[in-house]
């Protein structure tokens, strides 16, 4: 059990084979210069050629799949100076053996092993957009339209279908990160700064030499979707609230959001939409377990038990259902339920809508459901999030208000006195089992 060799030639294997015509060129992420080319940016394995060779640290190199099946690794080899500042490293060849790959050649021969059969998927950073239109001789503009639709969706369907030794990998990272918050909890004091809890929410990842899954949000502005700073101190009366994930040894990442009332004194506000965001997420999960739902399907079940709650609350009125169809409810939640996980925390978004939409589908031009990633049937093996918010976003509500945007449905004056609570999101990760699904960890 576990990942090792033979599961990434497997891999390769049902690659090559769902995969017809030229050889399947897959690049390895590269170093990005800080400041100077020598100062770099912690490295980040490229996860597509991650998931198909398991060489997490290997920077700067390539897989090529010939036609007939014949596997070739190439790498950069180092100048035999650079052992003073890294170390001895493995050869091009015990790296190769590594991955269960034949062959191994330095990076210098690839261009000539290349021809214009080769089939690619258009590389989402501009530093290997820029080494693969030399590679290739064709411009970076052109790369979009000489990249293989085939090739990019054969890997999306078979990186959406985790299997078992994947799914222990998402819930070890998941465990980890329980860890973090449960870290985070004790620095739940006033007076103390989203600093210091993001201090403490890193110790048990650090001290397991883990990586993150993405940066941290840690913020008593929940009200600003992806807040970045730590700047913020807790006082009484705010919510804090947590989103991060741990990723596991082999990358495989995890993303939890909690939501805290600062010092676990709630006001009965907070407890209204705490729950209002708790009863949602439960009709979320719920619906994932319905066969043939799809993930479209999810998110209006959550967005509509979020809109009843905020009915009872006075802050919606009308026909909730018209009222979720006009998309009313994205005042309070403008954005999608969830995101397929796996080797990325958003899993495979740098290869487009195929990850989240079926073929011949496409997203809602609508405001709040525009930002729905995931939208497609779910299936077994499928790993995803569900996280639904309840977000007062005072810019949004003066916009709305100001053009009497579905008034039929928002009670503006109501609404106005939240305007100064900030945001909570509730998140968990799901696996789509043969009998339903479960939420892991």
């Amino acid at each position: 059990m576990g990942l090792n060799t033979a599961t990434f030639s497997q891999r390769r294997r049902i690659l090559r084979q769902k995969v017809e015509g030229g050889a399947i060129l897959i690049l390895s992420a590269t170093y990005v210069p800080r400041n100077y080319p020598a100062e770099v940016y912690p490295f980040h394995q490229d996860s597509t050629f991650r998931y198909y060779t398991g060489l997490n640290d290997l920077a700067d190199a390539a897989l090529l799949i010939s036609e007939d099946g014949t596997e070739t690794l190439f790498c950069t080899t180092p100048d035999p100076d650079d052992v003073i500042w890294t170390g001895p490293v493995p050869t091009n060849e015990e790296l190769a053996a590594m991955a269960g790959i034949a062959h191994a050649a330095d990076m210098s021969k690839l261009a000539a092993s290349l021809t214009q059969h080769t089939l690619f998927v258009k590389p989402y950073d501009g530093h290997l957009a820029i080494r693969l239109s030399t590679l290739l001789g064709l411009s970076v503009t052109a790369l979009a339209h000489h990249e293989s639709v085939v090739l990019r969706r054969a890997i999306i369907d078979q990186r959406n279908h985790k299997t078992a030794d994947e799914i222990a990998e998402t819930e070890e990272a998941i465990g980890v990160t329980k860890l973090m918050l449960a870290a985070a909890e004790t620095m739940n004091r006033e007076g103390v700064r989203e600093a210091d809890v993001l201090a403490a929410l890193m110790g048990p990842a650090i001290a397991r030499e883990r990586a993150q899954a993405f940066e941290p949000i840690v913020t008593v502005h929940g009200e600003t979707l992806h807040n970045r700073g730590y700047a913020s101190t807790l006082t009484k009366g705010r919510m804090l609230v947590i989103d991060c994930g741990a990723e596991s040894p082999n990358g495989y990442c995890a993303d939890l959001t909690r939501s805290f009332a600062v010092a676990n004194v709630w006001d009965d506000r907070q407890k209204a939409v705490y729950e209002a965001v708790a009863l949602a997420q439960k009709a979320g999960i719920a619906e994932t377990a319905r066969r043939g739902a799809s993930q479209y399907d999810v998110h209006i079940a959550a967005c509509r038990a979020l809109a009843g709650a905020l009915a009872d609350m006075g802050l919606m009125r009308g026909d909730l259902d018209e009222a979720v169809k006009a998309g009313a409810h994205a005042l309070f939640m403008p954005h999608g339920i969830g995101h397929m996980l796996g080797l990325d925390a958003h899993d495979m978004e740098n290869l487009g809508d195929d990850v989240g939409y079926a073929p011949g589908t496409s997203r809602s031009t609508q405001f709040g459901l525009n930002a729905l990633r995931l939208a497609r049937t779910l299936e077994p093996g499928f790993i995803l999030t569900v996280e639904p918010g309840c977000y007062f976003i005072p810019e949004l509500i003066d916009r709305w208000k100001a053009q009497r945007h579905l008034e039929a449905f928002i009670c503006y004056d109501e609404v106005e006195k939240f305007r100064n609570f900030g945001g909570i999101r509730i998140e968990d990760d799901v696996l789509i089992t043969d009998t339903g699904s479960r939420v892991l960890g």
